[in-house]
């Protein structure tokens, strides 16, 4: 009887565990465009080198950070559906 016990406990913390991690890897619906280069399907982080326009065409907020590499602050957050210019030296997150 324990030995059940224990292993219904395993199989469980394994099926939550399945249904967690998933959603995090998962990228956004949609595309994000910056500066004319289309990025189907994003995840991640993506620099603005110069200045750009940057359209969310997501299913999900973009974060806009104030630096390369996606690191600092981020100044502003891109809702799905809009577009904003980016200056240069700024990165965009995804998911």
């Amino acid at each position: 009887m324990r030995r059940i016990g224990s292993t219904l406990a395993t199989l469980a913390a394994a099926g939550l565990l399945a249904l967690a991690v998933p959603g995090s890897a998962l990228a956004a619906n949609g595309f994000l465009e910056i500066g004319g280069a289309v990025y189907p399907e994003p995840s991640g982080c993506f620099e603005v080198p110069r200045l750009a326009t940057v359209f969310n065409m997501t299913d999900i907020p973009v974060l806009i950070h104030n630096v390369p590499g996606c690191g600092g602050g981020i100044v502003q957050v891109l809702p799905p559906g809009l577009a904003v210019q980016v200056p240069g030296t700024h990165s965009v997150s995804v998911g």
